[in-house]
């Protein structure tokens, strides 16, 4: 278990040692809340897009993968900007363009790939 949190924390971690994702991650984190904010919003969208990507994977022709890819992941962008929006409006104030802006997001695109 400590294996696997530090690989996915330390040595595995795309932010910090592939660089993706890195310019939100800098613009957004100037307080804890909108880095929380912007992290909770970033990995609801990986998990949410991975499993439906995966459930499709084998119904997707090669073609269109990518494009189809950015769909799922444009819609579920959508959605939790829409719900923070609606919940925590000061929330999505202040992290403004950069929720929409996860839907070219290296990192969402990198596992939606090796899923």
């Amino acid at each position: 278990m400590k294996k696997i949190f530090l690989d996915g924390i330390v040595y595995k971690n795309p932010i910090i040692v592939q660089l993706l994702g890195m310019c939100s991650a800098l613009a957004v984190s100037t307080s804890v809340i909108n880095g929380l904010g912007m992290g909770a919003s970033v990995t609801v969208v990986l998990v949410c897009s991975n499993v439906i990507i995966s459930l499709l994977r084998n119904v997707i022709p090669n073609q269109i993968r990518i494009a189809s890819y950015i769909v799922v992941i444009a819609g579920l962008v959508t959605v939790v900007d829409m719900v923070l929006k609606a919940y925590i409006p000061s929330l999505s104030a202040s992290l403004g363009l950069f929720i929409p802006l996860i839907v070219v997001n290296c990192i969402i695109l990198a596992r939606a790939e090796s899923f």
